[in-house]
């Protein structure tokens, strides 16, 4: 009998990958749904809002395992009886960084990072952990290239245990070491830089790091009452 799966996308780049891992399986049957309009694949559904996804859920009869890759809006604790198990994909080193930007805050606080499988629960990612993998930075690592090296290491990592996490060969563990948490708006205090601030050269150079993703810089100055963008361009020289 085939295993049922629910796989919700919120990242295109890492769900194909892990569509095209899923379909390998013959034993699995997927129901796709996903929240980037961009992902019009024949088979997978876009739902444009949560409403929508709560609605959808609602009416589905039970699956085996609920997979959920960078999905943007959080399960309701009453659809939870929808999955016999699940496994939400998270861009950190859990129980470091849980919640928004975890590869933001990582260089700007020096955390410890990495990539974690880890069960839905209520509360945002603090579901038992199935694995994970730690990655290293240095100081000069942006957003982009964590992000991007995330997505890489994630679908490794699910690639080489999602058997043995089906067949119950890898148990969860519950999350172990300091845990923090950063909302969605945590991350705008490092937007300005303050003119009448001295900063270390290193530590300007992680606040531009960690707040320019995809060549867009997040920070500012204001001279003058005008406001300024700016972006610190930094190229290794070979001598």
């Amino acid at each position: 009998m085939k295993k049922k799966i629910l796989l919700l996308i919120g990242n295109k780049n890492v769900g194909s990958k892990i569509l095209k891992k899923l379909k390998s399986y013959s034993f699995l049957d997927s129901e796709i749904l996903t929240s980037d309009k961009t992902f019009n694949k024949t088979g997978i559904k876009f739902l444009e809002n949560k409403k929508q996804f709560i609605l959808r859920l609602s009416r589905k009869k039970k699956f085996d395992f609920l997979i959920s890759i960078y999905w943007p809006w959080l399960i309701p604790k009453n659809l939870f009886s929808k999955f016999k198990n699940s496994i939400n994909f998270h861009p950190s080193y859990l129980p470091v960084a849980r919640g928004f930007y975890p590869h933001a805050h990582a260089i700007i606080k020096n955390l410890k990072w990495g990539v974690s499988l880890h069960e839905i629960s209520d509360g945002i990612d603090k579901g038992n952990v199935w694995c994970q993998k730690k990655i290293k930075y240095d100081k000069f690592s942006s957003s982009t290239s964590l992000y991007k090296k995330g997505e890489t290491e994630i679908v490794k990592l699910f690639n080489e245990n999602f058997l043995k996490i089906l067949t119950g060969k890898i148990k969860s563990k519950k999350q172990s070491g300091k845990a923090s948490y950063f909302n969605k708006d945590s991350i705008n205090k490092f937007n300005e830089i303050k003119l009448n601030k001295s900063y270390k050269l290193i530590d300007l150079i992680k606040l531009n790091n960690a707040r320019t993703f995809k060549n867009k810089s997040f920070n500012f100055f204001i001279y003058k009452n005008k406001n300024y963008n700016f972006r610190i361009l930094i190229k290794k020289n070979n001598l």
